[in-house]
């Protein structure tokens, strides 16, 4: 019998190890094609895909039908749970021996999964591999992030509470943490919880590639509701003092916000910020002012959003200096 880690394709040449993709959905609207697409499109052609409908109620599943098609794609429909419920059902199901977890309204680049598989082959001491990935909002791509993170660069981002790169982008090995699950009362801040408690016990590296384009949306609930999600982000904060043998300090896990539009959208300039900062270290001087630029204008009347645009103007030395002041949030909880 054939082992599932390593499926022949049509010519019978084996096509490396399976990887799980999982797609938790939940009324993704017209998002959900172009990101099935981009999962069904990857130059990495051993997936297992692997779908969790979390009671949409938008017939967003009428528009891929067509795709599901796929011999690779599995669906599973059930009430609407909440996202953390969704995905742990779905980590029961995983047959990969890596698996990937992907929010249904953005998109994986081509050769996203095949630079993972990768890079997890080569270090097989690694518990996950993630990637830089770039913003979509309103339809536009924007805002570039690739620097690469070794090991150490992880783990410091761990001690310090930070996810070392945008959740979504990951890629886990199952071996070695599949047995974890999501914690189901975090509605929010759910996988930034999962990523400290990896990385608390496990390597980690962020590859220096752009491979994921993420979807920010204007009308999503934690983007109307930042106090109910600050509430959640402190949960997770106090389970991970807790798990370090740390006081928990509320006051603590204030990231800095620096105006009431920063608060709304999880300080979303700070994406800016490091896009910039890649940019400049790269020699992209046009690219670090076009992002700049595109910052500004989210929203024109306040100074906080115009600081990604001081970083594309000011010499790279100060820049290195200040940017300690204006880390990223994890991005997740904007959705």
């Amino acid at each position: 019998m054939t082992s599932q880690a390593h499926r022949p394709n049509a010519e019978g040449v084996a096509e490396g190890p399976l990887v799980t993709v999982v797609m938790c959905v939940y009324n993704a609207g017209e998002y959900l094609r172009p990101s099935l697409l981009s999962i069904i499109d990857q130059t990495y052609r051993n997936l297992d895909i692997l779908i969790i409908d979390d009671g949409s109620t938008d017939g967003c599943f009428n528009s891929v039908q067509d795709l599901l098609a796929d011999g690779r794609i599995r669906v599973i429909h059930q009430a609407n749970a909440s996202k953390p419920v969704a995905i742990n059902r779905a980590l029961d199901q995983i047959r990969g021996e890596y698996y990937a977890i992907q929010d249904a309204d953005d998109i994986s680049y081509p050769t996203r999964i095949e630079r993972q598989v990768r890079a997890l082959l080569t270090r097989p001491h690694l518990a996950a591999v993630f990637c830089g990935n770039e913003l979509i909002i309103e339809g536009r791509f924007m805002a570039p992030v690739f620097a690469p993170r070794g090991e150490d660069d992880c783990q410091s981002e761990i001690r310090a509470f930070r996810m070392p790169a945008l959740d979504p982008t990951g890629m886990f090995r199952t071996s070695l943490i599949g047995h974890l699950r999501f914690e189901p009362s975090l509605q929010v801040a759910e996988t930034y919880d999962y990523i400290l408690r990896i990385g608390e016990e496990h390597p980690m590296i962020v590859l220096g590639e752009c491979l994921y384009a993420y979807r920010i949306l204007p009308n999503s609930l934690t983007r109307r509701a930042p106090a109910w999600r600050k509430q959640f982000e402190a949960e997770a904060f106090r389970r991970a003092c807790e798990r370090r043998g740390l006081r928990f300090e509320p006051e603590c896990d204030d990231r800095g916000h620096r105006s009431r539009n920063s608060l709304l959208d999880n300080n979303i300039a700070a994406h800016f910020i490091k896009s910039v900062l890649d940019s400049r270290r790269s020699n992209r001087r046009l690219s670090a002012l076009r992002t700049g630029w595109q910052c500004a204008c989210l929203h024109p009347a306040d100074p906080h959003y115009y600081k990604a645009l001081a970083y594309a103007l000011i010499p790279p030395s100060v820049a290195s200096r200040l940017r300690r002041d204006f880390l990223a949030i994890p991005l997740e909880t904007t959705k």
